[in-house]
């Protein structure tokens, strides 16, 4: 298991200077990053994970000659605790999200660094919650994978305020984890926002600290069939399951560099 997260994570790692094309062109201007932070996923009354957790940015902006298109990626990996009233704690929930973004500024402004932007965006998620839990419970994996239209204010190079709302989102849950007799479930998500604040602080060395705050709401998915273990009357039964609504803040600093 551990050799499948680490491969998954190298794989990601990888991935942003490819995707970016770093050595494409010298006209290109490219910032990597690395960040610290805190990830709170609270499902009212049901649940909450909590803990910390690393990420790796990539960001670069073609000139302005074609455009000023911005191309950014974000890899971030949690290690959480989980905690329920009705299912007990779980501690060493490994959290994986990546967040795809391209936009390019609007009404004619092709600076990166001031005015309005907005493109489209790629956010994928997967949520080890499998371990029994204090009471006994038992847990299983979650994926999902949402298509954004991202927003972005940039104030001069100083701030940044980002927001998006979602058009799309699949979440599966790999009910089966849990108990074989269980369905796996999919479920669609049509409503969603995030919105984000963060602070650019150049520094004499030449990097920049990127202090930031997040908040990401989903409403409830659909709702679908599926077939789930009765453990008191030990039988199968047909139930209508759905991914509820949920909150989750972020918080934490990026180290940037050129």
């Amino acid at each position: 298991m551990h050799k499948k997260i680490s491969h998954l994570i190298s794989l990601s790692v990888i991935a942003l200077p490819l995707f970016f094309n770093v050595h494409a062109s010298e006209e290109l201007d490219v910032d990597l990053g690395i960040s610290a932070g805190y990830n709170q996923y609270t499902e009212p009354s049901i649940m909450r994970e909590q803990g910390p957790e690393l990420g790796f940015h990539a960001r670069t902006t073609a000139p302005a000659k074609f455009g000023g298109l911005q191309l950014e990626g974000d890899v971030l990996l949690g290690y959480q605790r989980y905690t329920s009233e009705k299912t007990g704690s779980l501690n060493g929930v490994r959290n994986l999200e990546t967040r795809w973004r391209a936009l390019t500024p609007l009404f004619g402004s092709p600076s990166a660094d001031s005015g309005f932007s907005a493109g489209l965006g790629v956010h994928t998620l997967w949520n080890d919650l499998r371990g029994v839990t204090s009471t006994n419970n038992g847990g299983y994996r979650r994926y999902a994978t949402q298509l954004w239209v991202p927003f972005r204010w940039a104030s001069g190079g100083m701030w940044e305020i980002d927001a998006g709302t979602l058009i799309y989102g699949r979440h599966t849950s790999k009910l089966s984890d849990a108990n074989a007799r269980n369905g796996d479930v999919t479920n669609t998500q049509h409503q969603g926002q995030y919105a984000q604040v963060s602070m650019n602080l150049k520094q004499s060395s030449g990097y920049t600290l990127t202090p930031f705050v997040r908040y990401t709401r989903l409403a409830d998915s659909d709702v679908v069939s599926s077939q789930e273990y009765d453990a008191q009357q030990n039988t199968i039964v047909t139930a209508g399951l759905h991914e509820p609504a949920s909150h989750r803040w972020q918080v934490g600093v990026i180290w940037e560099f050129h």
